[in-house]
């Protein structure tokens, strides 16, 4: 059905289907500060390391998540 839409809509990208409206619903959801859990409930992802995928996608705001964590999680 994504597919679909996506050919009707006549959208020229690389990879149609339902990935690629997930991924690009998560970026924009973790960068506009939606936390990683949250995201990852909305995905269905069973780990956060999973969804992690999606905060890589901008640096600026993984240097902001990552300075959060106490210094005990860095190692």
């Amino acid at each position: 059905m994504v597919t679909k839409a996506i050919v009707r809509a006549r959208i020229t990208t690389p990879g149609k289907g339902p990935h690629r409206l997930r991924h690009t619903v998560a970026s924009h959801l973790v960068q506009r500060g939606a936390a990683l859990k949250t995201v990852a409930d909305l995905l269905g992802h069973r780990s956060l390391s999973t969804t992690q995928v999606y905060a890589k996608v901008n640096l600026p705001l993984l240097r902001q998540v990552a300075a959060a964590w106490p210094k005990e999680a860095r190692a």
